[in-house]
């Protein structure tokens, strides 16, 4: 009868374990389903801004969130989604745009912990296109700044127009615990 017992306690330990961990799964691909729709999303407004404007600059980390914007008549238009949805815009006086002709390839090294970070400009012209897609450790590089001429320019409007300011964009968590904190 003890034994009894002990097996039939045993299997409702590992009973209750596995749909602990099912329930655990079911959480995590939904987040990860959700970063995918918002990246989708987050791609639609960054070439629908291409085309609209000639440029266009996007930090997109692993996450559910992104921050898009564009330079037009000596202003910044900032974008933030979050969830596959648009939740602020925002403009700015701005007198200088983010030149990215002038990147190179050797002037940053990708950091292992990095946020995406893409940029797009078409110069009339010369009827080019300039793209920019690498890694951006985006905390470090408002924390030391950088020598490459193109990330200094991108740290000064970074810090400006508090792109990455973490007040006003959710951190990302899987849980649905997030909340939105309007106060700019």
């Amino acid at each position: 009868m003890e034994k009894t017992f002990r097996f039939k306690s045993i299997i409702q330990g590992y009973i209750i374990i596995v749909l602990l961990l099912s329930l655990v799964s079911c959480k995590t691909n939904n987040f990860w389903r959700q970063v995918d729709k918002n990246r989708t999303f987050a791609n639609k407004i960054y070439d629908k801004y291409l085309k609209a404007y000639g440029n266009v600059s996007m930090i997109d980390p692993e996450g559910n969130f992104s921050v898009i914007w564009y330079y037009k008549d000596n202003r910044i238009y900032i974008t933030r989604i979050l969830k596959s949805k648009i939740v602020s815009t925002e403009d700015y006086r701005c007198d200088t745009i983010l030149n990215i002709k002038e990147y190179k390839e050797e002037c940053y090294p990708e950091p292992i912990d990095a946020d995406g970070f893409k940029s797009s400009y078409y110069d009339e012209n010369i009827d080019s296109l300039y793209n920019i897609n690498i890694g951006l450790d985006v905390t470090a590089l408002k924390l030391k700044g950088s020598s490459c001429p193109v990330l200094k320019e991108l740290r000064e409007h970074i810090i400006r127009y508090k792109l990455w300011e973490f007040d006003s964009i959710p951190v990302m968590i899987p849980l649905d615990t997030m909340t939105i904190n309007n106060n700019h």
